[in-house]
C-alpha cells in the first residue's frame, strides 16, 4: 500500500463512516458537515452555480465548481455534484473540452473571460474521477477523460524531459505557471484514464520547479506566478502581464496540495518538506499571524489576515511542524471563528479553504478518496 490510510476493501469508504468519527465535541469535524451545508444554502445556486459575492457583483469562476464538485464528492452528495456539474458543462464549457473561468449573471448571464484556468480544470476533472467511483457513474470517467486529454493538449508546456501545465491557455506561449495550479495528488488518477500523458514527469517538473524556486536568491516563498524556461528554471513574468509575483491567495494554495500528495500517495518529495516548514513557522513566531501578501523573502506586503492561509497551511504544518500546527488550530480555527465562516455570508473563500484545510487535517480526504488502482 503507498496510501497513507487505508481504503475500505470494497475500494470506498460512505459519508457515514467517514462522519462516524465525527463528533461534537471536536469542532472541526463538526464544521465539515454544518460547513458543508451552509456553503450549499449560501453560495451554490438552485441551478448549480457557486457565486462569489466579490466577484463582478456576484460571478461564477470554474474554480468555484471545481470546488463545489470536490467537496460534494468527499461529502457523498449527488445531489450537489450533479448540480453544479450539470451547470458547469451547459455554461462554461469551450469547444477544445476545456471551461472558460468566469461567467456573469449580468444581461441574463453570459462568459465574461472565455479564457481558462489550468487549476480549475484539473480540479474537475479529479472531481469527475472521484465521481465516477463514489457515485457509480462511468459517464463521468469518460468526461474526465476528455478534460486530462485537453489539459496536456491546450495546456501544456514542455519542460526539459517532461511537461507541466501553464497558467492557461493564455499562457503557454509565455511559459506562465502558477506552482499552486500544481495538482500532484490527482496525476496518479490521470495516469490511470490517460496512460500516454507522461504524468509522473508532471509530478518531477513541479518539484523541480519549487525547488528551483525557494532556491533564488533570498527566497522563502514560492511566488503566484512566474515563467518558466526550456530547461525548467524559474524566469522572471513579461512585462505589462499585470500577474502577481508576490506571495499571496494563488501561492498560498501549495501548502495544502503537497500535503494532500503526501497523505495520499506518501510520495517522499511531497513529505520531504520541500515547501519549507521552517519559513512558514519563523513568519508565524516574527508576526503571530500569517498575512495575505508578502514579497517572496517573507517580508509582509501588507498586514491584513484571512483564515483562508491557515486553513490552507494547517495540514503541511500538522505534518512537518505540529506545534505550530497545533497552535494555528487552537488561535486561528477555534470554534468562535469557524461558526462565523460557516454563517456569514461574505467569506467565500475562506469558507472553501478552511474546509478544505480541516478534511485534511481530520483525515475525512484520505479516507473519502478511491485509491488510484481501482480507477478502470
Amino acid at each position: 500500500m503507498t496510501r497513507m490510510a487505508l481504503i475500505s476493501s470494497a475500494g470506498l469508504v460512505t459519508l457515514t463512516m467517514a462522519c462516524s468519527q465525527m463528533t461534537t465535541t471536536d469542532p472541526s469535524r463538526d464544521f465539515l458537515r454544518r460547513g458543508w451545508d451552509a456553503y450549499k444554502r449560501i453560495y451554490i445556486r438552485a441551478e448549480g452555480n457557486v457565486v462569489d459575492p466579490d466577484r463582478n457583483g456576484g460571478g461564477t469562476t470554474s474554480e468555484g465548481q471545481g470546488y463545489a464538485m470536490l467537496r460534494a464528492g468527499w461529502m457523498r452528495d449527488e445531489e450537489a455534484f450533479n448540480r453544479t456539474f450539470r451547470w458547469t458543462e451547459q455554461h462554461l464549457k469551450r469547444p477544445d473540452g476545456l471551461y472558460s473561468w468566469l461567467w456573469t449573471p449580468a444581461a441574463g448571464g453570459k462568459i465574461l473571460d472565455a479564457n481558462t484556468a489550468a487549476d480549475a480544470d484539473q480540479e474537475i476533472a479529479f472531481a469527475l474521477i472521484l465521481g465516477s467511483q463514489v457515485f457509480k457513474d462511468p459517464q463521468m470517467l469518460a468526461r474526465a477523460r476528455q478534460i486530462v486529454l485537453a489539459i496536456r493538449q491546450n495546456e501544456r508546456v514542455e519542460v526539459g524531459p517532461g511537461w507541466f501545465p501553464a497558467a492557461g491557455n493564455w499562457a503557454v506561449s509565455q511559459r506562465i505557471v502558477n506552482l499552486s495550479y500544481f495538482v500532484p495528488y490527482a496525476y496518479p488518477y490521470f495516469a490511470r484514464i490517460d496512460p500516454d500523458g507522461r504524468w509522473e514527469t508532471v509530478i518531477e517538473s513541479g518539484y523541480d520547479l519549487i525547488a528551483k524556486a525557494l532556491g533564488m536568491s533570498a527566497a522563502r516563498l514560492i511566488p503566484d506566478f512566474m515563467s518558466i524556461t526550456a530547461d525548467g528554471d524559474p524566469d522572471a513574468l513579461p512585462q505589462a502581464t499585470g500577474l502577481s509575483s508576490d506571495f499571496s491567495s494563488d501561492a498560498m494554495r501549495i501548502y495544502w496540495r503537497v500535503a494532500v500528495d503526501c497523505r495520499l500517495h506518501s510520495r517522499t518529495r511531497a513529505c520531504a518538506d520541500p515547501l519549507g516548514a521552517g519559513h512558514l513557522t519563523a513568519m508565524l513566531a516574527r508576526d503571530g499571524a500569517l498575512f495575505t501578501r508578502y514579497g517572496i523573502d517573507g517580508a509582509p506586503r501588507e498586514r491584513v489576515e484571512s483564515s483562508s492561509f491557515y486553513g490552507a497551511a494547517l495540514p503541511f504544518l500538522l505534518l512537518h511542524a505540529p506545534t505550530a500546527g497545533r497552535a494555528v488550530r487552537k488561535s486561528h480555527l477555534s470554534q468562535s471563528k469557524l461558526d462565523l465562516i460557516a454563517t456569514e455570508r461574505s467569506r467565500y473563500f475562506d469558507a472553501n479553504w478552511v474546509w478544505f484545510g480541516l478534511a485534511a487535517a481530520d483525515g475525512l480526504i484520505e479516507t473519502a478518496t478511491p485509491a488510484p488502482a481501482s480507477i478502470p
